[in-house]
């Protein structure tokens, strides 16, 4: 069981190469990272490699493959920084009913290439180049969406212009797809990063028009499947690849309902009904069991725990208990960070605080309050014996 800490690594320290961290939430895109050791301080001068100023604004994390960092930006000299979560929450576009505007400015949605060693910029690519067609929250940025990538391309996707495009690690373009902008509950705007498996990406795309979560061709871009939801209803979780012993599931987090995928058809193998909320945090994995958390105010919300080998619907009624869950827990969810499940534990960062549960039964091991924290929207990584 790892203790909190306070550290949040932001820079490359210095010493022996780092493995790849493909893409969102790292390797298996659980914010779990094995073979690393991370200083536990630093500052301008301390334990920091580089640093490389970048253009416009985006919430996307790097990833990094060989000797290549890949980064995300939407770029306009008029468009808006981003505000904190707190001072974007008493934005009065951000309250329902108020709404925010869409921003009269050109963007170009860009995918940057950087030496890993130096940091040193290697090239970049306009993805798009457009007016968005919809408002974002005011701490919320165009460039949400975290690349993605392997040892011959790179993905990159902006759900604000529904493009989905790859590149060689030169920076020529091998392929695009137009998946559609669709608006969000409230403004919001988009956030579900793709996700790299076995030859093909997946996207979920969970809004107010028209929700699917689809599997693309990694080499193509070629369309292999689609799964349109009977109801739209807006959501920011990442496609999530559940591998267990005797299968592996594409779990799709969107709103108040989650659904298991077969990787290479797309049929639906399970579904989890019922839930009062949509999911902005992307579901977390230790072995044969499932987390799933969605968002709600006051992190209010359930948490699941999904065994391994579900079929069929398995929305608890009331009072009942079913063979597909391991067990539940009222008021456990995780607000707006992606939890992380290591060693037979989840951790939740959400309101100042960090929790530690028992993957097994569902205890709470401790709840500890983050010093100076308020609000946590930043995913923890589990990296060696630490929890960043």
């Amino acid at each position: 069981m790892l203790r909190p800490t306070t550290a949040v690594l932001l820079a490359l320290s210095a010493g022996p190469a780092w493995a790849d961290f493909p893409q969102f939430r790292g390797p298996t895109g659980n914010g779990v990272v094995e073979k690393a050791d991370p200083p536990t301080t630093w500052s301008d001068t301390q334990n920091l490699a580089w640093a490389t100023a970048l253009p416009g604004s985006g919430w996307s994390q790097p990833v990094v493959v060989g000797k290549t960092v890949f980064v995300t930006a939407a770029v306009s000299d008029k468009l808006a920084k981003p505000k904190d979560m707190a001072a974007g929450a008493r934005d009065m576009s951000s309250i329902p009913g108020f709404g925010g505007k869409v921003p009269d400015v050109t963007i170009r949605w860009q995918l940057l290439a950087l030496d890993a060693d130096t940091g040193k910029p290697g090239w970049t690519k306009t993805v798009v180049e457009a007016k968005p067609k919809f408002p974002i929250h005011p701490s919320n940025t165009y460039a949400t969406e975290t690349a993605c990538a392997d040892a011959e391309r790179v993905y990159a996707y902006f759900g604000a212009t529904g493009t989905l495009a790859a590149y060689d690690h030169t920076g020529e373009q091998l392929w695009k797809a137009e998946l559609g902008a669709y608006p969000y509950s409230n403004g919001f705007g988009s956030g579900s990063s793709p996700v790299l498996f076995d030859g093909c990406l997946y996207v979920s795309s969970f809004n107010e028009e028209k929700s699917f979560v689809a599997a693309f061709d990694a080499k193509t871009g070629t369309e292999v499947w689609r799964q349109p939801r009977a109801k739209p209803g807006s959501a920011w979780a990442s496609p999530f690849v559940w591998r267990t012993k005797d299968r592996t599931d594409i779990v799709a987090a969107g709103d108040k309902l989650v659904t298991g995928h077969d990787p290479k058809t797309g049929r639906e193998v399970w579904r989890l009904g019922g839930l009062d909320t949509a999911f902005a945090p992307s579901p977390a994995a230790d072995g044969e069991t499932l987390l799933l958390a969605a968002s709600s105010p006051f992190s209010a919300s359930p948490l699941y725990a999904v065994k391994a080998g579900a079929t069929g619907d398995i929305t608890p009624k009331k009072g009942e208990t079913l063979a597909a869950l391991a067990w539940s827990r009222n008021k456990s969810g995780v607000g707006m960070a992606s939890p992380t499940a290591v060693g037979g534990y989840l951790y939740i960062a959400a309101q100042g605080t960090l929790a530690c549960v028992d993957v097994k039964t569902g205890e709470e091991k401790y709840k500890e309050r983050l010093p100076k924290s308020r609000t946590v929207t930043a995913c923890p990584l589990a990296v060696g014996n630490r929890l960043l």
